[in-house]
């Protein structure tokens, strides 16, 4: 609720300013969110941070439904899962763990976790919440650069760098940049449709 608190304080010097505005890619990849349907994809996940020497390389599975509800897992056998069955907000830390509710502006659930909920992907979202920048353009890869404009975010959330598919408009990659200085980056792999029975015990305690 600080979170939502500082954005209305904020919002009359944010809304005063003519917004940048977002590269093609970024649009065209908004655009395309809007066409998928209940989706999985895997995930390998390489976390760096000042204490660690090695990066720490594990794989994950992320389920994003039409309707806004997702479920993300991590760890093989998995350990922490995550889910938002758009009654409330969980996680369960560990296999034999109890879930708990958490708030939905809870510092565990994050704001680049919303984002790949699809959440935070609309134009409309993105420009109030980000600065955004494209930074280089192949064939196969565009890179887009996002910072949050919100102070109070930024202590958590430094950057996230997008490589977006120019052909496909899929994320093949988001590198998370945290206040810190450890830096979380996610490699995915092609999504696969989800049928409704699967869903429904995704989406389950």
């Amino acid at each position: 609720m600080r979170y939502l608190a500082f954005l209305f304080a904020l919002s009359f010097s944010v809304h005063a300013q003519t917004p940048k505005p977002l590269p093609p890619i970024l649009l065209q990849w908004s655009a395309a969110q809007k066409q998928v349907g209940d989706m999985g994809v895997g995930f390998r996940q390489t976390r760096s941070t000042p204490a660690l020497k090695q990066p720490v390389v594990t794989s994950g599975r992320m389920w994003r439904f039409a309707d806004g509800a997702f479920r993300w897992e991590l760890g093989a056998p998995v350990g922490t899962v995550l889910v938002h069955d758009l009654t409330e907000f969980r996680v369960r830390e560990g296999a034999t763990a109890e879930w708990q509710v958490l708030e939905e502006k809870d510092a565990r659930y994050r704001m680049w976790a919303r984002f790949l909920s699809g959440r935070e992907a609309s134009p409309e979202e993105l420009q109030q919440h980000f600065l955004v920048d494209a930074t280089e353009q192949t064939a196969d890869v565009t890179a887009v650069s996002m910072r949050p404009k919100a102070p109070f975010v930024r202590r958590h959330l430094k950057q996230l760098d997008l490589q977006i598919s120019p052909k496909t408009f899929r994320l093949l990659q988001l590198r998370v940049l945290q206040g810190d200085g450890s830096t979380l980056t996610m490699t995915f792999e092609e999504p696969k449709a989800v049928t409704a029975e699967e869903k429904v015990k995704l989406l389950a305690r």
